[in-house]
């Protein structure tokens, strides 16, 4: 049998799960009450196809009871692939694909929900944001639509564009976003290196990619140590994980030999197998260590730190993780279908599973975000377009324009802290532009970060 240790769907498709491809199972015998309920089946079906008032199409019929099926588990990750999903599948394990670069999943009551949106896409330059809920694709609205459904209508052809309704958490009304599907090709690891700091900055987009990544990993942490690095930044923020053994190795780099990383367990709490750190030649035991989170870094993320935190290795700083704490399989099914089955779940070396919760960090940092009394006026802020409309006049993000920008929201009525006003402003005027790596001006988190390793020199 051969395992084959994959990501899970990138831009447009479901959160980032660990997935393995294995050969179809052979079915074993069903039970008296089954047969009997196969029989109803077979019944229902050919009532519809005889006497139903409209003409129906059978495969669509037994496609929706095989869907329904398995929306029965209540696991929003277990989904049946038809023939163009499965084959799309297989299409995403080679790294690229035309489509705008956002991470999503479905939430148990249906909503489709942005995990995160992914490095240097158009959905990340359009600023669409983890936790958004896309309620339509299209002008189709996706309160009825399944997460292949929404693959299918989000994906396309290189060149031609898709329209997205959102609703954000703390804005009233909806956010229409019309991208261009660009190829998505992705930038796993970026790094830089503070001189005068002496500290490194390392961000991961995705576990993915094994052997370059790992390899690309390595080469940039001895780089930083020779510089005489004295401290380490991971940011993990909207990272929504990938694949399991590569998160598994970039963890050993940082625990001695033996300690544990992850645990994971099947059906009835059994225990499958433990992964431990190994004696490899390359370890970093002693450097200062902080991992950033925030509620997009899910999956591998979590694992990665988690092992950190539970070993006291490393200090985890943001919001809390995703909670994606559940391994798939794709199993490949007749006629070129397959079906994507949760079949494990993971836990952390103190026995920890973060599923639907999440991990929290050791010190909590909130990145800037509307205040309750600023909500209504942040909603008028983008309702009657007045930073898209201002920037179309100032360009330029300037302390002069900061200036004006101020003045003409105090001239609005708009009362919210010049931080937060600054912060929207820079935002709108800095979409779609190359930014740079560490930007500290608005970013508490970060900010954080090399305040806790300055304090550890």
């Amino acid at each position: 049998m051969k395992n084959k240790e994959r990501i899970l769907w990138m831009s447009l498709c479901s959160l980032l799960a660990f997935i393995t491809f294995f050969p179809t199972q052979k079915a074993k015998a069903i039970s008296t009450e089954a047969e009997k309920l196969l029989q109803v089946f077979h019944e229902v079906s050919t009532l519809i196809q005889t006497d139903f008032v409209e003409s129906t199409e059978e495969k669509k019929l037994y496609i929706g009871a095989i869907r329904g099926m398995i929306s029965s588990l209540g696991d929003p990750h277990t989904r049946f692939l038809d023939e163009d999903e499965f084959k799309q599948l297989q299409e995403e394990t080679r790294g690229s694909f035309g489509g705008v670069g956002i991470e999503v999943t479905q939430t148990s009551d249906g909503q489709l929900l942005v995990v995160t949106p992914i490095d240097d896409t158009p959905a990340m330059r359009a600023g669409i944001q983890p936790q958004d809920k896309i309620i339509e694709i299209n002008g189709n609205p996706t309160e009825k639509m399944n997460i292949n459904e929404a693959v299918k209508l989000m994906r396309g052809t290189v060149g031609s564009s898709v329209t997205i309704k959102i609703k954000r958490k703390n804005l009233k009304e909806p956010l229409t976003f019309t991208l261009n599907r660009e190829l998505i090709k992705i930038q796993f690891i970026k790094s830089e290196f503070v001189e005068d700091k002496k500290i490194g900055y390392l961000r991961i987009s995705q576990f993915m990619g094994k052997a370059e990544t790992l390899n690309e990993y390595r080469s940039i942490l001895k780089s930083f140590l020779e510089k005489g690095m004295q401290g380490l930044i991971i940011d993990l923020r909207s990272n929504p994980g990938g694949l399991l053994d590569l998160a598994i190795d970039l963890s050993d780099i940082f625990l001695s030999d033996g300690k544990e990383i992850v645990s994971v367990k099947g059906r009835g709490n059994k225990l499958e197998k433990i992964y431990t750190a190994q004696n490899s030649s390359f370890k970093i035991l002693d450097l200062p260590l902080v991992i950033l989170m925030n509620n997009g870094s899910a999956s591998a993320s979590e694992i990665f730190a988690g092992a950190m935190q539970d070993h006291s290795r490393g200090i985890v700083i943001g919001t809390q993780s995703f909670g994606k704490g559940s391994v798939q399989h794709i199993y490949p099914l007749s006629h070129k279908t397959g079906i994507a089955l949760t079949i494990q779940k993971y836990y952390t070396p103190n026995g920890t599973s973060i599923h639907k919760k999440g991990i929290s960090p050791n010190i909590v940092v909130n990145p800037i975000a509307p205040e309750e009394e600023e909500r209504v006026y942040v909603e008028k802020i983008f309702k009657d377009q007045l930073v898209s409309e201002f920037v179309k006049l100032h360009p330029d993000y300037t302390e002069q324009t900061q200036e004006l920008w101020l003045k003409k929201l105090e001239s609005e009525g708009i009362k919210i802290r010049p931080i937060l006003a600054k912060y929207l402003l820079k935002r709108e005027a800095t979409l779609g532009q190359k930014t740079n790596l560490i930007d500290l001006e608005f970013d508490p988190q970060l900010a954080k970060a090399f305040e806790v390793l300055a304090q550890k020199k």
